[in-house]
């Protein structure tokens, strides 16, 4: 009967050093584990912090530099689009932008022929990628910087453009149909180094609790002013003359951009 208590008494001694062992190892293994609370906290804090983030924005341009209606939307004047996508990094107030981006312009004029009630319809565009260094200074205007406001500029590098002119192209540059049996000559060019600029005010809102939104309004300016010109000459019958459509980036720009802080990353999973 000893003996069986004995060995009882062993077994249940045994059984307990090893749970308690296992709550051991359990308390060690989770000491130093964040909830999921405070994983967002953290990740709150750090979003605030100077360092590097992704950047990705889209906008419209109005553009006056041309007359007539735009070729894409049903409204008056001329509205293209602008993307872009880098790499940016804040130290305190100011931060430091560089990317890629793809800018497209697209414009629909109608040029009068002679003493004729005739017109030629000519299309200028300039889709060209570039790649922008800017510039932010922003204050934040709450106790949590969540909200900041400021301003911007960017110097922006155009590396290629597309759908050069081609009267033979799948995007004609001129073309009507009371302008049948009139001679058409063109020529295109421009500048070895082409350049738009943009200046303007943001609002920067955070969301999703470790990003944030940016509303930006800015004034485009390209230098030289004329990125392409495209010189025409024609003939009709016993009349002739020639004129040119240059083309710019003037305009106002509204853009949308979300940006990722990569110090989120930090936050263990």
């Amino acid at each position: 009967m000893k003996t069986k208590a004995l060995l009882f008494i062993l077994i249940f001694t045994l059984y307990f050093s090893h749970l308690k062992a296992q709550v051991k190892d359990h308390a060690v293994y989770t000491e130093g584990k964040l909830t999921s609370y405070e994983k967002r906290k953290l990740r709150q804090s750090l979003s605030r912090e100077d360092g590097m983030y992704l950047l990705a924005q889209a906008g419209l341009r109005r553009h006056l530099t041309t007359e007539g209606n735009n070729i894409y939307l049903p409204i008056s004047g001329e509205m293209d689009g602008i993307i872009q996508a880098g790499l940016g990094y804040r130290i305190n107030n100011v931060s430091f932008e560089a990317g890629m981006g793809f800018i497209w312009h697209n414009s629909e004029i109608a040029k009068p022929l002679g003493s004729s009630e005739r017109a030629l319809i000519t299309r200028s565009n300039l889709n060209s990628i570039y790649i922008p260094l800017g510039l932010r200074y922003d204050v934040p205007i709450n106790s949590r910087k969540s909200v900041r406001f400021g301003a911007s500029a960017s110097g922006n590098l155009i590396i290629h453009t597309t759908n050069k002119p081609s009267p033979d192209g799948s995007f004609p540059y001129y073309g009507s149909t009371s302008s049948e049996g009139v001679q058409i000559d063109f020529s295109v060019s421009e500048p070895a180094i082409k350049t738009f600029f943009k200046v303007g005010l943001h609002t920067e809102f955070q969301i999703f609790k470790s990003s944030f939104l940016i509303i930006q309004g800015s004034h485009m300016l390209s230098v030289p002013n004329d990125l392409r010109t495209i010189s025409f000459a024609w003939q009709d019958g016993n009349q002739s003359g020639s004129f040119e459509n240059q083309v710019s980036l003037e305009g106002w720009l509204f853009e949308v951009a979300y940006k990722l802080p990569l110090s989120i990353l930090r936050v263990e999973k």
